[in-house]
């Protein structure tokens, strides 16, 4: 499905601006806030700016609309000894396990401003995180149920997006180089799919740096905004720092 410009009412671009936040390492907490609060002002502006705010996040597990409490079966021992907290989300797709290492993107584009449907944009999100894989030498597929892209060493990008009000939030989350002993922890994936990394892929450490700025480039071009304007700090970012041992 994809909404005109005439359906939307709105034919001029003369507000089409893109905010990109790099917060570094940033509470899952944090980041919910401050996704809030774009929502908020995105949907007052009734216009084509948005916002994307990229990151990586403290050990913590989330669940999707479409995870289970079986994911984590096999995990809460594990999960409790190591102080890791489990939370119930609102996005799409499964149970994840985000840590340093993963870098996690979330997009906060106005659909209906910029005309694009709900299956547009998981599209237009695979296309740039397969380009993004591809510049780094990692040939990839989309997951035939649409959860994410695949490697020839299994999965390693996961979608995680939600619709509000026509304003798309949450997003994807990149394993580049996490601690795979963590990420084993639960059962990240419903479809059989091995939970991998690209530095796995590669066989060599890939740099965050690198995939991070090919993914904004890549999610800038796909969605229509040439100019994003690069921020790296934010006035309500709360930083926290936690350890967190895996036995070896």
């Amino acid at each position: 499905m994809s909404l005109s410009a005439s359906e939307t009412g709105h034919s001029t671009r003369q507000h089409k601006t893109l905010k990109v936040y790099l917060l570094g390492c940033v509470d899952f907490d944090s980041l919910l806030t401050l996704q809030e609060r774009a929502l908020q002002e995105i949907h007052f502006q009734q216009d084509e700016s948005a916002v994307l705010f990229v990151c990586e996040h403290p050990p913590i597990v989330t669940v999707g609309r479409e995870g289970s409490h079986y994911q984590l079966s096999g995990a809460y021992h594990d999960l409790k000894a190591k102080q890791i907290e489990v939370r119930w989300t609102n996005r799409g797709g499964g149970a994840l396990l985000h840590a340093p290492g993963q870098l996690a993107v979330y997009p906060l584009f106005p659909l209906k401003q910029l005309g694009i449907g709900i299956s547009e944009f998981r599209d237009r999100l695979q296309r740039a995180t397969r380009s993004a894989a591809g510049e780094q030498g990692v040939d990839c597929e989309t997951c035939p149920d649409d959860s994410g892209i695949l490697g020839r060493c299994g999965q390693f990008a996961f979608l995680g997006a939600a619709i509000k009000s026509w304003i798309s939030y949450y997003g994807l989350y990149i394993n580049v180089s996490p601690d795979m002993k963590l990420q084993r922890l639960i059962d990240a994936n419903r479809f059989d799919h091995r939970v991998t990394s690209l530095s796995a892929t590669l066989t060599r450490e890939a740099s965050m740096g690198s995939v991070r700025e090919s993914m904004i480039r890549n999610l800038a071009q796909q969605f229509g905004y040439p100019d994003p304007h690069i921020f790296t700090r934010h006035p309500l970012l709360h930083r926290v720092k936690k350890k967190v041992y895996v036995d070896t």
